[in-house]
This record gives C-alpha cells, structure tokens and sequence, in this order.
C-alpha cells in the first residue's frame, strides 16, 4: 500500500488551498477593535483575528455541490463534533444549539452557538462561539464566520452552557449584538 499522495491528488490539494484563498478575497470582512489579524497555515482558515478574549475567523469549506444549505450545515456540525471527541471536549452531542435565521443585506446565516468544554492540565475551561453559516451566492462556497470568547475557567458564572439567555447573560448578549455587527458590515470589496 503506498501511502504517497500520487500528482493529481497534490495538484487538486494545492487547487483547493488557492480557490479557498482566491474566492475569499472577494471579501471585505469586518474586524472587531483591539483584534490583531493573524496568519493562519490552514488554508481553509481565510481570515483569523485574535486577542486575549475573542477570537473571530471566517472559514471556507468549498463549494456546496448537490446537497443542500441544511444538510451542508448538519454535516459541518457533524465533522466539528468529531474533532472535539477526539480532543477529549465534554458534552459534546449537546454542544451545537440553534440561535436563529438572521439576514443581512447580502446574505442569510444559520446562527449556532457552540459551548465547548475543554480538559486543561488538571481542570476545565469553556469558551462559547458564535458562528454563523452562510452560502456566498456567487461562487456558491460555504463559510463558517465565527466569534468566540473564553476559554473560562470551567464551570464559570460568565453564561450557562446549552443555554442561550440573552436577558441574564451578558457573555452571550455582548457575544450576539458583537456577531450582528460583524454580519451586517460582511460585504464585497
């Protein structure tokens, strides 16, 4: 069995990595104050902006081919959840809830909030993530646009996991009004 990637699979490796590149920079995509943007060497990590609470990326996962928006949301969820069993995350199946259908003048989001818990040495932490799932319309990719914050210290009194309350908790709240913000100046260049 040869385990060496034959040329055409490195050729249509590379063809991906430029086409996640080339078809994102059609974006001009909005950064949060105090955020640095940051390099990222996954080439489906298109943009990655950071600071010591929030973390907001745009990732394109290709093109959405037969399936539809919902099933291509489903399976991304699905591929996440696998990534964080193997990383030992806890409450996995209960991670992902649905927040709302949220439309800005470009495009439409499936919004999820994602709790992850984490082992950390001895302990826990836990950071929330919003993403919001969208289809660009022209080139008919998929991208996941994420704001996250924490990791906390687990279990924290900043917001409650598999909960969203946006009345009582303002980690959530700010977490929300910060991603709206974000969506509504997402645009092209």
């Amino acid at each position: 069995m040869n385990n060496n990637p034959s040329v055409e699979e490195i050729v249509l490796d590379m063809t991906k990595e430029l086409n996640y590149r080339a078809h994102a920079e059609q974006f001009n995509i909005p950064v949060l104050n105090s955020l640095e943007v940051k390099e990222s060497k996954n080439p489906q990590i298109v943009f990655l902006a950071s600071n010591s609470s929030y973390l907001e990326q745009l990732i394109s996962d290709g093109p959405v081919q037969e399936e539809n928006f919902e099933d291509r949301v489903a399976s991304s969820i699905e591929q996440t959840k696998t990534i964080m069993k193997t990383t030992k995350c806890e409450n996995v199946d209960q991670s992902f809830l649905f927040y709302q259908d949220y439309d800005s003048a470009l495009f439409h989001f499936k919004l999820y909030f994602q709790d992850t818990i984490m082992p950390v040495g001895d302990g826990k932490k836990a950071a929330r993530t919003l993403i919001a799932y969208f289809v660009e319309p022209k080139m008919h990719d998929f991208y996941q646009f994420s704001l996250s914050i924490g990791p906390f210290p687990f279990p924290n009194d900043e917001f409650v996991l598999g909960k969203i309350d946006l009345e009582n908790d303002l980690v959530t709240k700010q977490l929300t009004e910060l991603m709206k913000l974000l969506l509504d100046n997402l645009s092209y260049k």
